[in-house]
């Protein structure tokens, strides 16, 4: 389940047009290590960022794309 969800996110980036970018957020549970994520549409480049959950309040961690053309 958990890597359906990020080949979804994945995907969506992909399918993102030149001019609209996508922020992919990856929420992980401190104490059950559970993942959720969240896509929202920004400006600016595609990113993959990867956050503690809230009220978590350590930063988060950017996750490399690979852009195919």
């Amino acid at each position: 389940m958990r890597a359906m969800r990020i080949a979804i996110a994945v995907a969506m980036l992909g399918c993102a047009g030149a001019a609209q970018a996508t922020t992919v957020i990856i929420f992980v549970e401190p104490m059950t290590l559970e993942k959720y994520t969240r896509v929202f549409d920004t400006p600016g480049p595609d990113r993959v960022l990867m956050c503690m959950a809230p009220p978590a309040t350590s930063g988060c961690t950017e996750l490399p794309i690979k852009h195919r053309h």
